[in-house]
């Protein structure tokens, strides 16, 4: 997970796709006297932001990918296929911009062509870059979890071993890594340039020895990480098992400042949101409480109670997809093809058409669009006695979405909740009108394809 990153691609894209369009017309396509058709521009740009949106929801930004294989080929071509679709369709209803439609479709396959051919160049210099040499100093349980995490990301790294002060553990193997030595061994691959990086992944640098050569090491150039910070930077997550309170006090969690954004513009779009949404989606509103209420007897809302803001109690509404006596046992997490889920309930739930009416806690001021999910009271007290620093996710405003939803999907145990807080956490730390819209397009894709619904 790189934000930055998939950023830079994404501006590549845009970017690639409005100049060789222009670019095509003005070199070959008509000749060189024709003048450029009006609405032009405005169909190569909406074009652009067409892929944008269909390489979102055919998750074209997932690093994963091998850009040569026929997979990524075949779901590329569906992508720019879909957005292509799109814009003809727009076209064909706005007057302005039918005038250069004739031009479009001759310059959109070379642009589309064009932006192939970027991402395939920006592959390679990514992977030309040059990975740092990386020791994880510390050898327990935290050091083990960088590791894996490295070993599973790579995040540009060359991953050289672990560094032990420990005599006895020198020269073992943990996982695919030696301990290759102590604090001397770290200063010295420092000095000779054989490390670019180290990871303290120890709770506390308290050994004068490690600490000397941590500074030393970082005197000869390399950088040096605190382990929740590069998990972070790898995962899209926090490692909250290990975090220390010293770590929480001294970080910045953007979504609890008294910014300009936090504070007055995330307000303002999540009510225009919300009020636009619950016009847009009246229709499937109305077929959505007709199906429920022909399919028996009960409300069409359902109201549960959820802790929000500042661990603040308020009524959470949904359309009721369960049967009216589905917790006359008391509370209980939705369990995979639940029982207790009505016919019309499984449709509402695959299409999160169930979430709807909760623009109206949005338009309340009891939520946000995107933010952490509202939990229970009944499961709060027990996640918050088991999971360290759950609470914090309080500190900010619950959401319709969020970015745990987007990564991981449903939560039904104490274990998921665990890992769903790891993602809150990131949110928190690092909220952002880019990371919003992120959400939001990811948002989009999980919606149109019904993954993670119960």
């Amino acid at each position: 997970m790189n934000i930055k990153r998939q950023m830079a691609l994404l501006a590549g894209d845009v970017a690639v796709t409005v100049f060789s369009a222009h670019f095509f017309f003005f070199i070959g396509f008509f000749s060189s006297t024709a003048a450029m058709p009006g609405g032009f521009d405005g169909a190569v740009f909406f074009f652009a932001l067409c892929c944008l949106l269909s390489f979102y929801l055919f998750d074209l930004y997932d690093p994963k990918w091998r850009l040569g294989s026929l997979r990524f080929i075949s779901w590329y071509l569906l992508a720019v296929g879909a957005a292509l679709a799109a814009s003809l369709i727009v076209f064909h209803v706005l007057p302005g911009w039918r005038a250069g439609r004739g031009a479009f479709l001759a310059c959109a396959p070379a642009a589309a062509v064009c932006v192939y051919l970027w991402r395939m160049a920006f592959s390679y210099l990514a992977g030309r870059a040059g990975k740092k040499g990386l020791v994880i100093i510390g050898t327990g349980r935290t050091g083990k979890a960088i590791y894996e995490a490295l070993a599973e990301k790579g995040g540009g790294f060359d991953l050289k071993g672990f560094i032990d002060d420990d005599p006895v553990k020198s020269g073992r193997r943990i996982g695919g890594l030696e301990v290759i030595g102590g604090s001397v061994s770290l200063a010295d691959l420092a000095h000779k340039g054989q490390i670019g990086a180290a990871v303290i992944a120890v709770g506390q640098v308290d050994n004068p020895a490690l600490l000397k050569a941590v500074i030393t090491s970082r005197m000869n150039g390399a950088e040096i990480y605190d382990m929740p910070s590069l998990y972070e930077e790898l995962t899209g997550k926090v490692p909250v098992s290990h975090l220390t309170d010293n770590w929480i006090a001294h970080t910045t969690f953007q979504g609890v400042r008294k910014s300009l954004y936090a504070e007055r513009i995330k307000k303002a779009l999540d009510f225009v949101l919300a009020l636009c949404g619950l016009i847009v989606t009246c229709p499937v509103s109305l077929a959505a409480a007709a199906a429920i209420k022909i399919e028996g007897k009960g409300p069409v809302f359902y109201r549960q109670e959820r802790v929000g803001l500042q661990g603040n109690v308020y009524r959470l509404v949904k359309f009721r997809s369960m049967k009216a006596d589905a917790e006359a046992c008391g509370a209980m997490w939705a369990s995979e093809n639940d029982p207790r889920v009505t016919r019309v309930g499984r449709i509402i739930r695959k299409t999160r058409a169930d979430e709807i009416p909760q623009m109206w806690n949005v338009l309340k001021g009891e939520m946000s669009f995107i933010g952490p999910r509202p939990e229970r009271p009944e499961f709060v007290g027990l996640l918050e006695d088991n999971i360290p620093f759950y609470s914090l996710r309080h500190s900010i405003k619950p959401g319709i979405t969020g970015w745990a939803q987007v990564n991981y999907g449903y939560g039904a145990s104490e274990k998921d909740a665990l890992e769903k807080l790891q993602y809150d956490f990131f949110y928190m730390k690092n909220m952002s009108p880019f990371l919003d819209l992120h959400i939001l397009l990811k948002t989009l894709r999980v919606v149109l394809l019904g993954k993670g619904a119960r």
